[in-house]
């Protein structure tokens, strides 16, 4: 039960964190000037700042309901053996959530070179 509980907190955040970031990129759209310019370079940062957030998030949230276990005196061995393992599962990831985000722009670009050159050669 702990451990479903700790998991769906995580799950949670993660998801409304993306649909918050998703709802402000949809509302902005239509203020926009133009394709291009600052509006372009403005939303890259922003969705960047908020994958690290997530990522960050992600790996500081099983922390968090740690010391809420330990401020509510929990007794519980299987809460602890849970947390801990779900702290030695995320902590390590940080560096690989965090490269993940900042590869993410190259390999978006990767991929809409790809399928520009599909478009133009159809036949590969």
């Amino acid at each position: 039960c702990i451990l479903f509980f700790s998991c769906s907190i995580i799950i949670y955040a993660c998801v409304r964190l993306f649909l918050v970031a998703r709802k402000s990129d949809e509302s902005v759209r239509a203020y926009r000037r133009s394709v291009g310019g600052n509006y372009a370079t403005s939303n890259r940062v922003a969705v960047s700042g908020l994958l690290y957030s997530g990522g960050n998030l992600l790996v500081v949230l099983p922390v968090i309901i740690f010391l809420i276990g330990s401020f509510a005196k929990v007794e519980a061995a299987f809460f602890y053996t849970y947390i801990y393992l779900h702290m030695a599962i995320f902590m390590p990831l940080q560096g690989f959530l965090n490269a993940l985000v900042y590869f993410r722009p190259k390999y978006l670009e990767y991929k809409e070179a790809k399928n520009a050159n599909l478009a133009a050669n159809p036949t590969l």
